[in-house]
């Protein structure tokens, strides 16, 4: 018997994305893989109702790699998916839930358990952000429908991921990922409309050509683009390497091969888990501070100021390999 047999009657309630009952083609994959995506860029342009315009995205930095958007109905992004799969790996991984996931059985109540976690934590993620004052609604009248729009929100990606999953290409979190941060990289570099009171473009590029009209040149727009480039084909080559192990059968006078093994074995996935716990540190810093004891660090303007959560922010300028190495 499953030791999650006793939650099976909650999770068997949630809605299943069937799997298909035949071989997929690349025609079909690719279909249900545009219509997600297309889904998920409309997604992030509905603001959320009801929020004030004096919010300030308190994990801009690590916004992109879980796939929210800001002020949009996918402003928790994977991040309920990811912390929900590191709670299961770690307690079957850690053999405090015994189950065999080669048998089928087991697996559904994994998928299962883990399914109804990562919404149970779309709904506290969302509760803290409002509650904490991360994101406040305009007034107290739209506090629970600020929450309710982010677990809406959280939950239909949950299940663009799972429809990925079965019926498109990869898994819905890679998906997402590479959309919102190519997004960022065609906005961010080629977007020719201004900001209100300027006549600059916003985008890099459009800005540079900008300055080229003005007679002063500004080539320090280029290097975000350049580095992007750089790191680009960098990835692309590590991605395409790969460490041959040399076997033999028989002995010395054997027969003798090679195996190839990739250089980057673990891919985006250490990046997606330490982000996420970064993600959750903050989350619970802003929660403790709220209740009264900030055992995690004090928290001003949304931005822990000390103790164990400043030491888990990302460092927002390389001065402070000088002035806190500690933190770097």
């Amino acid at each position: 018997m499953s030791a999650l047999d006793s939650l099976k009657p909650f999770y068997s309630l949630l809605p299943q994305v069937a799997n298909p009952d035949k071989h997929l083609d690349f025609r079909e994959k690719i279909k249900w893989t545009v219509v997600i995506l297309i889904v998920y860029f409309i997604l992030t342009q509905i603001s959320l109702y009801g929020l004030s315009s004096t919010a300030v995205d308190q994990f801009a930095q690590i916004r992109s790699v879980m796939a929210g958007s800001y002020g949009s109905l996918l402003t928790l992004g994977i991040g309920p998916i990811v912390t929900a799969s590191i709670v299961m790996q770690l307690l079957v991984g850690g053999k405090l839930i015994n189950l065999d996931l080669s048998l089928s059985e087991d697996k559904a109540a994994f998928q299962g358990t883990q399914k109804l976690l990562a919404i149970l934590l779309t709904l506290f993620e969302g509760a803290v952000l409002v509650l904490t004052g991360s994101m406040p609604p305009i007034s107290s009248d739209y506090t629970l429908i600020l929450i309710l729009q982010m677990v809406l929100g959280g939950i239909l990606i949950i299940y663009m991921d799972e429809v990925v999953s079965k019926w498109g290409f990869g898994s819905g979190i890679g998906l997402f990922i590479a959309a919102g941060v190519s997004e960022q990289i065609l906005v961010g570099g080629f977007n020719f409309l201004t900001t209100s009171g300027s006549d600059v473009p916003a985008g890099d590029i459009p800005a540079f050509i900008y300055s080229l009209t003005t007679g002063q040149p500004d080539f320090s727009l280029l290097l975000p683009l350049l580095a992007t480039i750089v790191v680009f084909f960098v990835v692309v080559y590590a991605e395409s390497m790969r460490v041959e192990i040399p076997l033999s059968y028989g002995g010395a006078k054997g027969v003798r091969s090679k195996y190839p093994l990739k250089f980057i074995y673990a891919s985006n996935m250490p990046v997606i888990l330490v982000n996420a716990l970064f993600l959750n540190v903050q989350l619970f810093a802003g929660l403790f501070q709220s209740l009264g004891h900030p055992i995690l660090g004090e928290v001003v303007d949304g931005q822990v100021i000390n103790g164990i959560g400043y030491y888990l922010t990302t460092p927002s300028s390389i001065s402070v390999l000088f002035t806190d190495p500690l933190k770097v």
